[in-house]
């Protein structure tokens, strides 16, 4: 005669290393993430423009971090990055870079005491970059959005 019935002690050795390794399989897909993330955070760190269509004569803040990275259809580009820069030089530049380099800059006054930026030309329709504010840690994230044309 043959017992079909398990003894609980078994059942319960049975669930203990199930559970066991289920905790081995949590900690592993943890460290998995942990690893991504990282990885990830490395990227951020911008050495060139993500988009195409950013003019060349915009020159990348060396800390620059990315923050956001979209397109919207065929047209609409936005992007945002984090820079300890101080705004008013980095525009001052960016906009004389941009005078110079053959795009028409659409400044409104109201447009200076927003520190923003906003230009066409060369396959863009418009282009807007504004700065939000100053951190306490001296960051300020810049939102870049374009129509293209």
């Amino acid at each position: 005669m043959l017992c079909t019935h398990t003894h609980p002690a078994v059942v319960t050795a049975d669930l203990r290393v199930s559970f066991w390794r289920q905790g081995q399989n949590m900690t592993m897909a943890a460290a998995i993430v942990l690893a991504a993330t990282l990885a990830l955070e490395a990227q951020d760190r911008l050495t060139d423009w993500t988009q195409a269509w950013v003019p060349e004569v915009l020159a990348v803040p060396q800390d620059a971090e990315l923050l956001t990275d979209r397109a919207i259809g065929s047209t609409v580009r936005m992007f945002s990055f984090a820079t300890a820069l101080d705004i008013d030089p980095l525009f001052a530049e960016w906009q004389t870079a941009l005078e110079t380099g053959g795009f028409q800059i659409d400044q409104a006054v109201d447009d200076l005491l927003d520190r923003s930026l906003e230009f066409s030309g060369r396959g863009i329709t418009n282009a807007k970059i504004v700065a939000g504010p100053t951190d306490d840690t001296g960051r300020t994230v810049i939102d870049v959005d374009a129509t293209l044309r």
